[in-house]
């Protein structure tokens, strides 16, 4: 029990004693009275002290979840662009392999022609991972500074945040519609 609340329980019982019409304390019983107080004043400290603790302690373990989830987003981040970075890639070697044995066959300029679309989805897939890449580094570079009162930092950081998500999610569609469009090129080429 804090100071204040003694006073104003004591307060309170004393009112009440005067309500009764008692004039006058004895004192044994005031005495007693106060070791009662006592007695829970002792055990309300102790279980503040617990609460305290655990109100410590479960702030500690959230902040230690934030902590992993934050870690774990990133990965996630990363592991998205870099997949997008090796399908685009890989693409882009393989429809160039493609087109260097097209080059000597006949009719095989007119499939390189209409392969040169899903490559060029192909490489700007490539290039959108990488910019992805450096959204990703300036948005955690941007919240590493916000670590003071300024809140640009924070609002800068969410906005390459966002852009490095449209990054990846406009480098897969781009995968998307090269895939397609390449299998149209196939299809329509040894369909002539």
């Amino acid at each position: 029990m804090e100071s204040e609340e003694v006073i104003a329980e004591l307060r309170k019982q004393l009112d009440h004693v005067e309500a009764q019409g008692a004039k006058d304390v004895q004192v044994s019983a005031l005495r007693s009275y106060l070791a009662a107080i006592e007695k829970d004043a002792g055990a309300s400290q102790a279980y503040r002290r617990q609460q305290h603790e655990g109100m410590l302690a479960h702030y500690s373990a959230k902040n230690e979840h934030s902590i992993e989830m934050l870690k774990a987003v990133l990965e996630a981040g990363k592991s998205a662009l870099q997949s997008l970075l090796v399908i685009n890639g890989g693409a882009v070697v393989a429809l160039l392999g493609v087109f260097s044995s097209l080059a000597g066959r006949e009719g095989g300029a007119l499939l390189a022609r209409y392969l040169s679309l899903p490559l060029l989805q192909f490489g700007f897939g490539v290039l959108v991972a990488a910019l992805g890449f450096a959204f990703r580094y300036f948005s955690q570079a941007l919240y590493s500074e916000g670590n003071t009162d300024n809140d640009s930092y924070r609002k800068a950081g969410d906005w390459f945040r966002y852009a490095a998500i449209a990054s990846a999610v406009s480098g897969y569609m781009l995968f998307g519609f090269a895939v397609v469009n390449a299998y149209h090129a196939v299809v329509w080429s040894f369909s002539r």
